[in-house]
Formats: C-alpha cells, sequence, structure tokens
C-alpha cells in the first residue's frame, strides 16, 4: 500500500509543477511537448503497472477459479458418466429380467398347454372307451333281444303251423305221449 502512494505522488509532482509554472501563454516550444510526453509516458507506465499487478492478481484469482470450476465440471461430468453408467446397467439388468421373466411365462406356458391336451386326449380317450363300451352293451343287449324275439316268433310261427297242420286228435294224442315220456300218466 505505501508503494502505491509513493507512486502516485511521485507521478502527481511534475504535473503540480508544471501547473505552478509561469504563465509563458504563447510559447510551446519543443522542449515543452517533450516534457509533456514525457510526463504522459511515466503517468502511462506507472498506471500500467498498477493496472497490470492488480490485472495480474485478479487475471491470478479468476484463472485459479476457472481451474477449481473445470474441475468440480470435470468431477461432476465422470460422476454423471458414472451415474449413468449404473442407471444404464440397472436398465439392462431389468430388461435382462423381464426376458427371463417373459421366457419363463412362454415356458409355463407352453407345459400348460402340453398338459392341457395330454388331459383333453386321457378324457376323450375314457369317453371314447367309455362310449364302446356302452355301444357293445347296447348292441349285444338288442341282439338278445332281437334273438329272444326271434325265438318267441319261430316258437309262435311253428306253433301255428303245428297247430294247423295237426289237427285236435292228433294234438291230444302228442300232448300224452310227451307227459308219458317225462314221467306222468294222464288218465
Amino acid at each position: 500500500m505505501k508503494k502505491t502512494l509513493f507512486i502516485i505522488i511521485f507521478l502527481a509532482i511534475p504535473s503540480i509543477a508544471h501547473a505552478a509554472g509561469g504563465g509563458e501563454a504563447g510559447s510551446h516550444s519543443l522542449l515543452d511537448w517533450l516534457f509533456r510526453i514525457i510526463n504522459f509516458a511515466v503517468l502511462a507506465a506507472v498506471l500500467g503497472f498498477l493496472l497490470f499487478k492488480f490485472a495480474k492478481d485478479l487475471l491470478v484469482k479468476r484463472k485459479i477459479e476457472v481451474e477449481r470450476l473445470l474441475k468440480e465440471a470435470e468431477e461432476t461430468k465422470f460422476a454423471a458418466k458414472k451415474r449413468l453408467t449404473e442407471i444404464e446397467e440397472r436398465i439392462h439388468k431389468k430388461e435382462e429380467e423381464i426376458k427371463a421373466i417373459l421366457e419363463d411365462a412362454r415356458m409355463r406356458g407352453e407345459r400348460e398347454k402340453t398338459l392341457l391336451i395330454e388331459e383333453g386326449d386321457k378324457v376323450r380317450q375314457r369317453l371314447e372307451t367309455h362310449a364302446k363300451g356302452r355301444i357293445e352293451q347296447e348292441l349285444k343287449k338288442a341282439k338278445e333281444e332281437l334273438h329272444k324275439e326271434a325265438v318267441n316268433l319261430a316258437v309262435e310261427l311253428a306253433e301255428k303251423k303245428i297247430k294247423k297242420d295237426i289237427g285236435n286228435n292228433e294234438q291230444s294224442s302228442l300232448v300224452e305221449e310227451y307227459l308219458i315220456k317225462i314221467g306222468g300218466n294222464r288218465s
């Protein structure tokens, strides 16, 4: 701070000395222009030095701040990339889990379909077997009934024919003969 104050006073003295000078109104000599140029150069150099010193400090601080911000940005970028990678990995794992679940569901569906088809085939076979058995029973029963009816009709027809062919006297003698054969006497 003392150094800065000294420089300001040093620069102000030539201006004060010049202002205190006599009032030569019209004379602008080459020497006068030379002093003005030197005075301006010294003033510009001192101001440049001071401004450079302050500007240098400001630029150094700004550089440090920018470097810190860049470092923070890099760290944030790295953290964001890491987080993105983690999220992408989680998404990939979830997609794999979804694929596995869908595949498992498809496999279960196929197994269920196969089991249902097999069960349906078994039920169909049982029903066919049962139906065939019932049909055979009904057919056998119908054949037996037809046979009985045919026998009854044959007996009736034979009886009618015999009655027609044989008279009452012959019938009585045949009945007696038959009864004698089986052990009974009809008198």
